[in-house]
């Protein structure tokens, strides 16, 4: 797959204070890359100098072989949607459409095309103050879309959005990577929104990545966690403990932290044993561990 974008070793301080310090990131075509890490971790800054938007004090970046900060030419096969997009409130988002697709240099069906590929149909013609939150990022994506980019970077899309609507969102971008081939980078500090979007993971933790690779590679196979449901969960907490389990009860389930999945054959025994004991076990499943959890223990491992 082609290189779309290519950030290596991007330092960045701001008053003495610094807010990268080596981190970087890579995005191919037809792949989505997941920017991981929590409030203030620099994610946006990274990704303000990935496009030229601010200078990095030191650092490589390649934007479609150029350096976006020194030529701008680089940003235009870039779609670009912020955490709270601020689009026109009072014009009608095909009219804001039709105007920005003749910057573009977009033919008018585009508009059609950007409308109905967000999902936008049927809304199209409200103004942007009147969408709800959902609405207003599908727009802002829309907009993004209107030039035909070959990648999409989005920067917390869906930080202030409903349930329904993050999923929603989330499978927007999986269609756009999937039907139109796009490459698409995704900041997020939820780590469960793009733990099954991403083909790839960038941890960043204090400006530095602590961690890359799959999904699996990063956080699900690394740390898998049990969540019990126990007629006695405090004496259940307590055997699992004594079997040298990591396991708390947070006054709904048992949670168990395991070193990772070579773990749960010990812990379905040790299930069974409390089951023969007395101890009522109802169900378990597996989830992923929480980002501040991850990210300590990233961090303790390296």
């Amino acid at each position: 797959m082609a290189k779309l974008l290519t950030a290596r070793d991007v330092w960045k301080s701001y008053s003495g204070r610094p807010v990268l310090a080596g981190a970087g990131v890579e995005v191919s075509d037809k792949s989505i890359v997941g920017l991981i890490g929590p409030n203030g971790a620099g994610k946006t800054t990274l990704i303000k100098i990935c496009l030229g938007l601010v200078r990095r004090d030191r650092g490589d970046v390649s934007l479609f072989g150029r350096d976006p900060f020194r030529d701008p030419r680089a940003r235009e096969r870039v779609g670009v949607v912020f955490e709270r997009p601020n689009l026109p409130s009072s014009v009608p988002v095909s009219r804001f459409l039709e105007m920005a697709a003749r910057i573009y240099g977009a033919p008018r069906e585009r508009v059609r095309e950007v409308v109905k590929l967000a999902g936008l149909e049927g809304h199209e013609w409200k103004p942007f103050a009147s969408l709800s939150a959902g609405l207003k990022q599908r727009a802002a994506i829309a907009h993004a879309l209107l030039p035909e980019p070959d990648l999409l970077v989005a920067d917390e899309p869906t930080s202030n959005l409903d349930p329904v609507e993050r999923v929603r969102l989330l499978r927007l971008l999986e269609e756009l990577r999937k039907d139109h081939g796009m490459g698409i980078l995704v900041s997020s500090h939820v780590l469960a929104e793009v733990l099954r979007l991403a083909d790839e993971i960038v941890l960043l933790n204090e400006g530095k990545v602590v961690a890359r690779g799959s999904p699996e590679e990063v956080i699900l196979r690394e740390r898998p966690v049990v969540r019990i449901r126990s007629g006695d969960p405090e004496r259940l907490s307590e055997l699992l403990k004594n079997s040298g389990f990591e396991a708390v009860w947070d006054g709904v389930y048992v949670r168990v932290n395991l070193r990772n999945v070579d773990d749960v054959p010990k812990l379905l025994e040790t299930l069974a044993r409390a089951h023969r004991e007395g101890v009522k076990v109802y169900g378990f499943d597996m989830v992923e561990s929480g980002l501040e959890q991850v990210l300590l223990e990233v961090v303790k491992a390296g």
